[in-house]
């Protein structure tokens, strides 16, 4: 498993102070939840302080997000903040990290036919297929040389500059990686809707289709996003927690988009963001302040401070 680069030889876990009771696991997404993506590609100060301090008093915080570990260490790398036992659900929980000894505790592949079958469907809805492979082969993006829609363009582009690791091939159905973690793409609503219906229908017992709306572009982008059967946030939530001795019933969720709804079923407080859509807003217990406006951070300080649950729920002016 690649995690964050250039670690301390000798790490050590956080020093914890005494422990309130009870202990939360504190599953967090990453893109427009603790970064506002559509302007920001590092954490910032408070975000970051906010976790370590809710880490400190002996909770446990993941980091619970579709990117992959080769784009979460760049992040977090970027961001100068690498802390080297840090709990993580990547691609939407294809993977997940954690533990102690701190190790990789799931990985769920598709198999190279599966893969072969969902590259077919995009072809046939004129989308570019996205290939993200496994981290044991590096985690390389492998899609096709062609135009693409402007978002598109712009999340390659970023990916080139922060992360690297991408692959452009003539043929994508003549260079398959024999599995991959991730098929993906970023269109407009009915692109998207159209080819997500049917992969459900011709491969819903193989895969998992998830529909976020696109951090960049203002609302008008959506990603299509498959994945193992068995993959989302929330199973790899649970997972975690119980790997940290940590109660079920003691998941605290903060997110922002649909991928996060997974989250918030198994928790047992849900904290969405005000720039979250109304159906992400209806589902959470609780809604605070937008990225912009570190709305999570200000959640994890009183969870630091042993203020949780929060004492005005759908507050929307936390700061």
């Amino acid at each position: 498993m690649e995690s964050v680069p250039d670690r301390d030889p000798t790490p050590k876990r956080t020093a914890h102070t005494a422990v309130p009771a009870p202990r939360y696991l504190v599953a967090v997404d990453v893109d427009g939840t603790l970064l506002d993506t559509e302007f920001e590609d590092r954490l910032r100060p408070r975000e970051k302080e906010a976790i370590d301090a809710v880490r400190k008093v002996g909770h446990e915080v993941a980091l619970c997000t579709g990117r992959n570990s080769r784009s979460v260490a760049g992040l977090l790398a970027k961001s100068d903040w690498q802390p080297v036992d840090l709990p993580l659900v990547l691609l939407n929980g294809a993977v997940v990290v954690g533990g102690d000894p701190y190790r990789q505790l799931a990985s769920r592949d598709l198999d190279r036919a599966t893969v072969r079958r969902l590259v077919e469907i995009f072809h046939a809805h004129d989308a570019l297929a996205m290939v993200y492979d496994t981290d044991e082969r590096g985690g390389s993006l492998h899609h096709e040389q062609r135009d693409t829609n402007d978002i598109l363009t712009r999340y390659l582009q970023l990916r080139r500059e922060t992360v690297g690791a991408i692959v452009t091939v003539s043929d994508l159905l003549q260079h398959l990686p024999d599995s991959a973690l991730e098929v993906g793409t970023i269109d407009v609503r009915e692109v998207v809707f159209g080819l997500s219906d049917q992969i459900r229908t011709e491969l819903g017992d193989r895969v998992r289709v998830i529909n976020t709306m696109s951090l960049l572009g203002g609302g008008k982008y959506y990603w299509a996003e498959v994945y193992h059967h068995g993959c989302d946030k929330g199973r790899g939530a649970t997972m975690l927690a119980r790997a940290a001795g940590i109660p079920e019933t003691q998941i605290i969720a903060i997110g922002d988009n649909y991928n996060d709804l997974d989250l918030f079923a198994v928790a047992a407080s849900s904290v969405a963001m005000g720039n979250s859509p109304d159906e992400v807003k209806q589902a959470a217990d609780h809604v605070v302040a937008s990225v912009a406006d570190s709305g999570a951070a200000a959640v994890l300080e009183r969870i630091a401070a042993g203020e949780f649950p929060l004492a005005a729920p759908d507050e929307e002016t936390d700061t």
